[in-house]
């Protein structure tokens, strides 16, 4: 009982010193020491991404898949991701999006859209020319939503709450 007191004093007293030894310079997790808040200057010239005198305008000439052929709409923790699938008219399109055309009395519609590769002619199975793609929306897209629908050339698919 009586070497029992000394070897929990000893132990106290060693569990104190392990605060100080985390915040020293001895130790190898600290290599790069606390973080400090500084200001910042601003500089007075910022350069522009786009310039200002530009007159390019670029146009989305992107066709409408053949057919649509499935739309999914999957619940996410911050909104929802709209998932559509299509049979494109050709093999080889690419650069497919869900582009929205409209938002107005609860109807969110996308169109969906993809890029035709040049001189690409063949059909083969409609299977191969199966295209899916997905959009990501927010709660506050989604807000006053009530049916999301994607369009194709030939037809259209939509889902309802």
């Amino acid at each position: 009982m009586r070497a029992t007191l000394p070897l929990l004093l000893c132990a106290a007293l060693a569990t104190t010193g392990c605060a100080r030894l985390s915040n020293s310079r001895i130790n190898p997790l600290n290599l790069f020491g606390s973080s400090q808040s500084s200001s910042v200057t601003p500089t007075s010239e910022l350069r522009q991404l786009v310039p200002a005198n530009r007159t390019t305008k670029v146009t989305d000439e992107r066709g409408p898949i053949a057919q649509v052929s499935a739309l999914r709409i999957e619940r996410t923790p911050d909104g929802a991701i709209i998932r559509a699938t299509g049979i494109a008219s050709t093999q080889g399109q690419f650069n497919a999006q869900l582009v929205e055309v409209s938002n107005s009395g609860g109807v969110l519609t996308f169109a969906f859209r993809l890029e035709a590769a040049p001189g690409v002619t063949a059909q083969n199975s409609s299977f191969s020319r199966q295209v899916t793609v997905a959009k990501a929306l927010s709660f506050g897209d989604l807000a006053g939503v009530r049916t999301i629908r994607v369009q194709g050339a030939n037809n259209q698919r939509s889902a309802s709450r």
